[in-house]
């Protein structure tokens, strides 16, 4: 049984641009909703349970043409709102059918593809292969881009972001929060060495798990482009 699109929505969350001191994209996220029983269900429950059932693909099609519609009927461009971040599966991302989809989408509801940034995880990014570069590739060719998900999480693979791909750098909070314990400095200095190699290789950084003025103020500080909260 293919999922109904009825029981998924799409939850934006803003992105702030440290320079232009404003909201200036978001990250879309799913959530699934059973009106009849128990409410809203986690990602972290339905999402490995797609993958296991083989629709996650599939699941990728509705929050991507959910995306464009929204994107579309609101006119966000004309808010000011630069781009919408899409997360997207390694399993989706090395269909040799995605490029075609998401062209096919966004012609439908003409948006552009540079307003539009495909967020991939690191582990994903680092298991997917070659199927996922050409994919890459040929989607960076018609306009979209990229950004690398959860940096500092566990693979950070600084190869991955050599290779060109990624326009945008997602640091994972991991790598901001120990910053403001009591014995933070060591923190710091990795924080901000990461943040200045980002910035060397031409990649815009995005900083998540941002909660708090301090935060707020060590990260632009440090030169992060946007942050998310």
């Amino acid at each position: 049984v293919l999922f109904r699109s009825d029981g998924f929505e799409v939850y934006y969350q803003p992105i702030y641009d440290v320079k232009r001191k404003k909201i200036a994209s978001a990250e879309a996220l799913v959530r699934l909703k059973d009106t009849k029983t128990i409410g809203f269900i986690s990602p972290e429950i339905f999402i490995p349970i797609a993958e296991e059932k083989g629709l996650i693909k599939e699941l990728g099609r509705i929050v991507f043409e959910k995306v464009c519609d929204f994107a579309k009927k609101n006119d966000l461009q004309k808010m000011g709102i630069h781009y919408i971040e899409v997360n997207l599966s390694g399993i989706q991302g090395t269909d040799k059918y995605l490029v075609k989809q998401l062209n096919d989408c966004i012609t439908k509801y003409q948006i552009l593809p540079g307003f539009i940034n495909l967020e991939i995880t690191e582990t994903a990014a680092t298991e997917a292969g070659e199927e996922l570069k050409n994919n890459m590739r040929r989607l960076v060719s018609i306009g979209f881009s990229f950004s690398l998900d959860d940096f500092g999480t566990g693979y950070s693979n600084l190869a991955k972001m050599a290779e060109g791909n990624f326009s945008l750098i997602k640091l994972d909070k991991s790598l901001l929060w120990p910053c403001f314990d009591k014995d933070g400095n060591n923190a710091k200095v990795i924080l901000n060495n990461c943040i200045n190699m980002i910035l060397e290789l031409g990649m815009k950084i995005v900083a998540e798990g941002v909660e708090t003025k301090e935060q707020v103020e060590l990260l632009s500080d440090m030169g992060v482009n946007y942050l998310q909260g």
